[in-house]
């Protein structure tokens, strides 16, 4: 029984880290400009700093780095 709790435990972090990966687009990019961490209340700050950056807008994910949209 113990063992069927630490696969279901492995298998869970394995799929946080699977979407974790996925979360960005193919057309998304880092910031070059936006400096610090990049949380939920920083995403004006981040979709500015994207958008002086020449890009559509931008977004926070969730390992916390600004990702511009439109690259």
């Amino acid at each position: 029984m113990m063992q069927v709790k630490i696969l279901f435990t492995l298998f869970a972090v394995l799929m946080l880290i699977v979407l974790g990966a996925n979360n960005c687009d193919a057309a998304d990019c880092l910031s070059g400009r936006y400096r610090g961490s990049c949380l939920v209340w920083n995403m004006k700050k981040c979709r500015d700093t994207c958008r002086h950056e020449g890009r559509t807008g931008g977004h926070c994910s969730t390992s916390l780095k600004c990702w511009c949209e439109g690259c």
